[in-house]
Formats: C-alpha cells, structure tokens, sequence
C-alpha cells in the first residue's frame, strides 16, 4: 500500500553549520536502485541536504518503474503510470499522480538544486551520463550544463525532443521555475557495482563543491562530452548476442558491433554501427528479442 507517510519514509535531513542552500538527491528515480550512501562532513558542510532514498516505494517493491498495480484493477487508473513523468503531480489523481505530487509539494519545489540520479532499467548499462533540460530552459539549462560536468560524467546529453525532456519530469518542471535541475544515469538496474557507488559519492561531492555547500577545488572527472542525442541500435533477430565493442569505444560507420546467434551457435546476424561515434549504452542480457535495444551511439552536439 503506498500513501504520503510511506512516499516519505526514509527521507535524510542532513544540515550544515549554516543553512543557505538546499540541494535534494534521488535515488531509485525509477524503481531501480544503485548504492550511493553520502559522505558529507558536517562540520565543514554549508546548507541542507534532502536525500531521499526510494522516490517511488512500489516501484522499488516490485522492481520496475511501472508497478503492476496499474494493470490489476480499473483501465482509468492506468495513466499516468510513471511517476518521473507526472510532475508536478496532483493530489486527487491516481497513485502515480500522487507521488509526484508529494515529491513535489513537500520537498522538491523547496529546493535550489536537484540532482535526480538513476540508473538504467534491469538489462542495460549505461556509460556515466546526464541529461539536461531543454536549451530553451535559458539560463536554467546552462547551469545544468555547468553543475554535471563538476558532477564528471562522460556524456551530457542536451536535447529539445524526447522522453529525457519531457515537460513533466522533474529537472525540467524545476528548470522551468528557474531552477538548477539535472538527471544523472549511472551503472545497471538491480546491480551493485563499488566503482559506481565511488563515482557517484565523488560526483556529488563535486557538486556540493561546484554550488559551495563544500570547500575545496572539484575534481575532474569523466569524458564530459556534450551530445545532443543518442542513436539507438536494435537487434532484428532473436537469440544469443556477443557485443564486439565496450562502453566508451568509439565506433566507425560499418563497424560490426555485436553478433546474434540461434541456440545451435549459427549466425544470424550482424549488428552494424550506422554512424560513427560513442558507445554509451549497451545491453547486458545474453537472450534478445527481435526489436531489442542493443547498443546506443552518442551523437556530439
């Protein structure tokens, strides 16, 4: 069951020596998780910290961003039925509505900064990354630039069109008031990985240095390279895939990118790069479907 008192629970209130900048962290934005635990030290600390651990209790639950409920009971229940894409949200609507709008009323329209930090869905591994608001954002979007790449990540993904900039997810409803809000992607669903959990500590770190919550020079770290889409490579055969190239590679128009192959170790096709550019998303499930994602290439703005 999912009402405010559990869309709250968990919440961190983490404040410095002195209260000037309030800056709120997410993990588990879309029912994945990774281990990010926060190293501040007070003492030196200037500002609020908001973390909250799990934005959305029965997609942790259940595993996956859209929770079954959804399905199970009225079709007029069905949409919104994420709630990253419902923002600002409303307090009479249906359970996703509803988050959003406690997330939103209580605690992220109170904040100066919004670092909303995923990682990919169960099956896909992305390269560090960050996705921005729209440029027609103005200013808002420039500082979004600025803060993740103190962040480090390899890509900065800027974009008008898509789903990482949809009007209601939070960065832009933020972004949109003025706002500094940026999403950040890091590691695999319902995997841990220590080098994740150590780049994503520094990359907030950086960035309580970059906004000055914390004293000291940012670190840099990452590729920090802008793009302004990624182009997304499917599989057309189902079967067994064998990637040929890693994340962060780069590829050149032509180049075999992955093999599929049927269960008697035939193949069946090869996975060409239709571009020239870099790797930053590949899948990581051995068994794919006809129509699969299979890689994604950076395209640099």
């Amino acid at each position: 069951m999912t009402d405010e008192a559990l869309i709250l629970e968990g919440i961190e209130l983490v404040r410095g020596q002195q209260v000037e900048t309030r800056l709120r962290t997410i993990e588990l934005a879309d029912g994945s998780w990774v281990d990010l635990p926060l190293l501040v030290d007070l003492a030196t600390l200037s500002g609020t910290v908001l973390v909250v651990p799990a934005q959305n209790p029965p997609a942790l639950q259940a595993q996956h961003r859209v929770f079954v409920g959804h399905y199970l009971k009225s079709p007029l229940d069905q949409s919104p039925n994420d709630p990253w894409i419902s923002f600002p949200g409303d307090a009479d609507g249906n359970m996703a509505a509803r988050i959003a709008h406690v997330l939103y009323d209580r605690l992220m329209r109170h904040a100066d900064y919004l670092v909303d930090i995923h990682t990919p869905t169960t099956g896909g591994r992305y390269a560090p990354f960050a996705f921005l608001p729209p440029p027609d954002a103005g200013a808002a979007a420039v500082a979004a630039e600025a803060m993740a790449k103190a962040f480090g990540v390899d890509y900065v993904l800027s974009t008008e069109q898509g789903l990482y900039v949809s009007e209601q997810s939070p960065h832009v409803v933020l972004a949109r008031r003025g706002k500094t809000a940026l999403g950040i992607e890091l590691g695999e669903g319902g995997r841990l990985a220590a080098d994740i959990t150590a780049r994503g500590v520094l990359g907030l770190t950086n960035v309580f240095r970059h906004v000055g919550m914390l004293q000291g020079a940012v670190e840099t770290i990452g590729r920090q390279i802008v793009i302004r889409s990624m182009t997304v490579v499917r599989a057309q055969r189902a079967g067994l895939v064998h990637l040929k190239v890693a994340l962060n590679d780069s590829v050149a128009a032509g180049q075999v990118m992955a093999t599929i192959t049927n269960i008697f170790g035939e193949l069946v096709e090869e996975i060409r790069a239709p571009l020239a550019g870099p790797i930053v998303r590949i899948a990581t499930f051995p068994i794919v479907n006809a129509g699969e994602r299979i890689i994604q290439i950076g395209v640099p703005r």
